[in-house]
C-alpha cells in the first residue's frame, strides 16, 4: 500500500479532502443527533417544571384544607366512673350523626362500629382496663358509620384511667375526634410528595443524561479539533516547502524554465488555496475570520535596512528540514545570518546562550511545541525575554493567532510564508520589539490591518481617527463607571470598548479590562493597568498605522 507522503500533492488533497469530508458527515450526524436529545431535554425540564409549579399549588390548597379540617373538627369526651358509669359530652351526637336532642351513650358509639374494627375493638377495650399502664394516655383508631349518612368515618381515641386514690375513685376520661378529613389530606399530601420524588429523580436521571451527552460532545470536537490540526500540519507543511522552493528556483532560473516554473508556482498556490479553503471550512465555528495573510504591496512599505541591523542574527525553529530549508534561503535573500534548530526546547537554549534580533518559530514541533517554547522565553531573565518571535502556523484561523499572540509571540504567519508576508512579520516584529513583558500595547496586527486593508484608500485616514477617537471616549465613560461604581454603566462602557478594540485588533486592550472585571468582585482590583494600556494603545495606533497600512494597495 502506497503510503500518504509519497503521493503527489493533489493526489494528497484529494484524500485528504475525502477524511475531512467524511469526518465532518459524522460529526454532523452526531451534532443534529445532539440537537433533538438537547431539545427532548428540554422539553422534558419544561414539563418537569410545570409539574412541580402545579404540586406547589396543590401543596398550598392541601395546607390550606387541613387548617380548616383542624380549626373545625368534631371531638366528644368521655368520662366514667366505676359506681356512676359512662358520660359523654353533646357534641359525640355530632359525630355520630345522630339526631338533634338524642342523648349520646358510650354503647351508641360500640353500636356503630363499623364491622371490620367491631371485634378488634372489643378486645383492645378489655386489654386497656386489664393490662395497660394507668395514668398514660393511650390511643386507639377505628371506624365508625354513621347513623345519618351510611357515611365511614375514621375516630382517633385518646384514653386515661387513674387508679383509685384516698379521698377519690378511680376514674376513666377519653378524648375522641373524627379525623377522617387529616387522614385523606395526609394520604393526599403523601401522593403529592411521592410524586414529586418521581419527578426530581427523573430530572436528575435527565440532568445525567445531557451532562453525559455534552461530555460525549466536548470529547468528539475535541478529537475533531485534533484531526483537523493534524490534517493542517500534514498539508501545508509539504506545501510551504514546495511554495518556498518553487519562488527561490524561480528568481534564478530564466527563459523558458523561469517560465515552467512560474506556472508551476501558480498550480502550488492554487492547490495551497485549496487546502486551506478545505482546513478553514472544516473548522468553521472556530474560525472567526479563516482567511490567509493577505500579500501586502511591497513597493511603498519602510525598507528593512531601516528597521533592522545590518546582517541582523535570526535564529529558526523548525522540525522539518525542507521547510527550514527554504526559510533559511527567504532570510539569506533578505540579508540575515540565520541559525537553525530543529524544536522548541533547542531554540529556547539558543536563545539563553547567544542574542539573537529576532526568532522565526514553527508551531507545532516535537519535544517542546512553539507555543511553550515562547512562553519559556519570556520567562527568561534580561535582554533574552524581549527577543522578537514570529510563530508560524499551518492554521490561518484567528482564534489560533489570538493565543498564540497571548503566550507572548510578536507576530504570527500562516504557512506556506512568502516573501511579502514574511518581510511584513519582520517590520512588525522590529516595531514591537520592546520589553514583551511591559509592553501594554498588544495589537493583533493582522487584524489591524485588515481593518484599515478593507476599506478603500480615501476612508482609512478617517478610519484611524474615528478608532482612537472612540477608544478615549469609551475608555472614559469605564474609568467614570469604575469611580461611581456604577457596575449597569461599566457593562455598557466595556461592552462598546471591546467592540471597538477588537475592530483594530487592541486585544491589549480587552485583556486589560477582562482581567480588571475578573478580579473585581473580590475587591483587590486596580484599574491602573488598564488605563496604562489604552495609554499605551492609543500612541501606538499611529506607528502601526503608517507602518502596516500606509501606502498599501
Amino acid at each position: 500500500m502506497t503510503d500518504l507522503k509519497d503521493l503527489p500533492p493533489s493526489q494528497k488533497a484529494d484524500i485528504l479532502a475525502a477524511r475531512l469530508e467524511r469526518s465532518e458527515r459524522a460529526l454532523r450526524d452526531a451534532e443534529t443527533a445532539l440537537e433533538t436529545r438537547m431539545k427532548e431535554l428540554f422539553k422534558a425540564n419544561q414539563d418537569l417544571g410545570l409539574r412541580e409549579t402545579e404540586l406547589a399549588q396543590k401543596l398550598e390548597i392541601e395546607s390550606a384544607l387541613l387548617l380548616g379540617a383542624l380549626s373545625t373538627v368534631q371531638m366528644a369526651t368521655i368520662y366514667g366512673e366505676r359506681e356512676r358509669g359512662f358520660s359523654v359530652s353533646d357534641s359525640a351526637a355530632s359525630i355520630l350523626g345522630l339526631p338533634e336532642g338524642e342523648e349520646t351513650t358510650l354503647e351508641k358509639f360500640i353500636s356503630n362500629l363499623h364491622p371490620l374494627d367491631r371485634e378488634r375493638m372489643m378486645r383492645e377495650g378489655m386489654l386497656f382496663f386489664r393490662k395497660m399502664e394507668p395514668s398514660v394516655a393511650h390511643r386507639f383508631m377505628h371506624r365508625i358509620v354513621r347513623q345519618d349518612t351510611g357515611e365511614t368515618r375514621w375516630l382517633d381515641w385518646s384514653i386515661r384511667r387513674e387508679s383509685h386514690s384516698e379521698g377519690r375513685p378511680g376514674y376513666l376520661l377519653g378524648t375522641v375526634r373524627d379525623v377522617t378529613e387529616e387522614r385523606r389530606n395526609e394520604r393526599q399530601v403523601r401522593a403529592l410528595q411521592l410524586r414529586a420524588e418521581r419527578r426530581l429523580a427523573e430530572l436528575s436521571q435527565l440532568q445525567g443524561e445531557l451532562s453525559d451527552a455534552k461530555s460525549r460532545v466536548e470529547g468528539a470536537l475535541a478529537d475533531r479539533n485534533r484531526f483537523i490540526s493534524e490534517m493542517a500540519h500534514a498539508i501545508r507543511t509539504p506545501l510551504a516547502a514546495l511554495s518556498g522552493a518553487l519562488e527561490l528556483l524561480r528568481r534564478n532560473v530564466g527563459g523558458q524554465a523561469g517560465e515552467d516554473l512560474e506556472v508551476a508556482r501558480a498550480a502550488s498556490e492554487q492547490l495551497g488555496e485549496v487546502a486551506s479553503k478545505l482546513i478553514e471550512e472544516a473548522a468553521q465555528e472556530d474560525a472567526q475570520s479563516p482567511t490567509l495573510d493577505p500579500p501586502v504591496a511591497s513597493a511603498e512599505r519602510p525598507a528593512l535596512g531601516a528597521l533592522m541591523p545590518d546582517r541582523p542574527k535570526v535564529l529558526v525553529a523548525e522540525d522539518t528540514e525542507s521547510n527550514r530549508y527554504v526559510m533559511e534561503r527567504l532570510l539569506a535573500e533578505l540579508g540575515c545570518d540565520v541559525t537553525s534548530v530543529e524544536n522548541g526546547a533547542a531554540a529556547v537554549e539558543a536563545v539563553r546562550r547567544e542574542g539573537f534580533d529576532f526568532l522565526l518559530m514553527d508551531v507545532m514541533m516535537p519535544i517542546m511545541n512553539g507555543e511553550q517554547a515562547t512562553q519559556a522565553i519570556r520567562g527568561l531573565a534580561g535582554p533574552a525575554s524581549r527577543t522578537p518571535i514570529i510563530g508560524v502556523t499551518a492554521h490561518s484561523l484567528q482564534s489560533e493567532r489570538e493565543r498564540l499572540l497571548s503566550a507572548g509571540m510578536t507576530a504570527c504567519l500562516a504557512k506556506p510564508v512568502r516573501r511579502e508576508t514574511l518581510e511584513t512579520a519582520i517590520q512588525t516584529a522590529m516595531i514591537c520589539g520592546r520589553d514583551v513583558r511591559q509592553d501594554s500595547a498588544r495589537f493583533d496586527h493582522e487584524l489591524f490591518r485588515r481593518a484599515f486593508l478593507d476599506l478603500p484608500t480615501a476612508y482609512r485616514e478617517r478610519m484611524r481617527e474615528a478608532a482612537k477617537s472612540d477608544i478615549s471616549k469609551y475608555a472614559a465613560d469605564v474609568l467614570a463607571a469604575v469611580d461611581t461604581n456604577d457596575e449597569e454603566a461599566l457593562s455598557r462602557a466595556s461592552h462598546s470598548l471591546i467592540g471597538v478594540s477588537l475592530n483594530i485588533g487592541a486585544i491589549g486592550i480587552v485583556e486589560e479590562l477582562a482581567h480588571y472585571r475578573e478580579n473585581r468582585p473580590a475587591g483587590d482590583a486596580s484599574i491602573e493597568g488598564f488605563r496604562k494600556t489604552v495609554a499605551s494603545c492609543l500612541l501606538a495606533i499611529d506607528d502601526l498605522y503608517f507602518a502596516l497600512v500606509h501606502g498599501a494597495q
